[in-house]
């Protein structure tokens, strides 16, 4: 059986250690892991003399820590956050959005490394849609981001069409026409654009040639 080492901890060591706690831990865990880290020290005489210095400042670092994750918390809650997926055209995924996925959006954007442990997904995220989900941030600090979850091939466009004959379905139908005429409106704008570009690159090279004649 391993024998116990009786060590003071000298910084929070979440979820069970706060900085000045005193216990015994295993041999093995306290000089590979917690004293090559100067996250605990043996319990001496001399270094028990410390425990509430080290418990006064443990709070102070806390306090600070906490204030910080609040401002972190209200930033990431302003801006929706969008992750780009594949999916198919029925707007399901190839896959699913994770914990580890989105905490490496959120540090991106705030520049602080966001536990993904800490991300509380309420349902499983397998389709492209909106989402609200709860965030564990630091003890005593919580917030929620709205995720986006967008397709990056023309899923979004397919699964907003579909979305819009489903709504529509009832009555007189009045409500799909409606909605389905301002897609296509918006894809034949967007033919007409592009045929417009490529008149004016034709009519360029026109010029250019009538030029050098």
């Amino acid at each position: 059986m391993e024998d116990n080492m009786k060590v003071i901890f000298l910084q929070d060591v979440l979820p069970n250690s706060r900085a000045g706690d005193i216990k015994d831990v295993k041999n093995g865990y306290a000089r590979n892991f917690l004293l090559p880290r100067e996250l605990a020290t043996m319990a001496t005489a001399g270094e028990l003399k410390r425990v509430e210095s080290l418990r006064r400042d443990a709070e102070v670092r806390r306090v600070k820590e906490a204030e910080e994750w609040r401002e972190v918390a209200s930033k990431l809650a302003e801006v929706p956050v969008e992750i780009l997926v594949r999916s198919g055209p029925r707007g399901r995924l190839y896959g699913s959005v994770t914990s580890t996925m989105l905490a490496q959006k959120l540090t991106e954007i705030s520049n602080v490394a966001v536990d993904r442990r800490g991300i509380r997904f309420e349902t499983p995220v397998r389709m492209l849609g909106e989402y609200l989900v709860p965030i564990h941030y630091f003890e005593g600090v919580d917030g929620q981001v709205v995720l986006n979850v967008i397709s990056v091939d023309g899923g979004a466009e397919a699964a907003a069409m579909e979305a819009a004959m489903v709504e529509g379905v009832g009555g007189d139908g009045t409500g799909e026409m409606s909605l389905l005429e301002e897609f296509e409106s918006r894809r034949i704008a967007r033919e007409a654009k592009e045929r417009g570009e490529e008149d004016d690159d034709d009519s360029g090279d026109d010029a250019e040639s009538t030029k050098e004649e």
